[in-house]
């Protein structure tokens, strides 16, 4: 499975490569790059009453920014705050199943909670979030199990409980999506 992590807007080196490490360590038989240039926020999709860009936006310009022939999945990776209209936030978007999937890192950083900073933290939920939404690009509906990476998360504690892999049906379930890619 090929990954291409596509940063929209300013995104920091560190976390991207921090996902790419994880992304490569969770999916078996996983190369992961990070686009070299990235793209900008997309006007349209910014909401200037709400202060957020609409995540199904964003997914739209990632699923068109990177070429089938480069990557079997494109990841979106935003600093900027996400929403869908029935939501006051998301996390992420993906198509499920597809091969987009966007990532907002806006609610993950401990500062955004009045916290102290804290790298290891912040890394750590960004790429549960990001292995969250491939899961579904390959087709995996939410788990049952808090635990569980693909667990719904409506709040940073949900994601703080959830670890940063599948659970074994899950992980079954993604083995099996990930033969079909071969």
């Amino acid at each position: 499975m090929r990954i291409i992590i596509l940063p929209i807007g300013q995104v920091a080196v560190e976390v991207l490569q921090f996902i790419k490490r994880g992304l490569v360590e969770v999916f078996p038989n996983t190369e992961a790059t990070i686009h070299e240039t990235g793209v900008l926020l997309p006007r349209e999709a910014y909401n200037s009453s709400r202060h957020q860009y609409y995540s199904t936006r964003l997914l739209a310009r990632v699923g068109s920014s990177v070429r089938r022939s480069e990557s079997d999945y494109v990841l979106g990776v935003t600093g900027a705050d996400l929403y869908v209209p029935a939501l006051n936030f998301v996390f992420g978007e993906a198509q499920m199943p597809g091969r987009a999937a966007v990532v907002s890192l806006f609610r993950l950083d401990p500062e955004f909670y009045g916290e102290s900073s804290n790298s290891g933290l912040f890394h750590e939920r960004a790429l549960k979030e990001a292995v969250h939404e491939i899961g579904h690009t390959l087709g995996l509906t939410h788990c049952r199990r808090p635990t569980c990476v693909m667990y719904f998360s409506n709040s940073i504690e949900m994601t703080d409980r959830k670890k940063s892999e599948f659970c074994e049906k899950c992980r079954r379930q993604v083995l099996k999506a990930l033969e079909k890619t071969i």
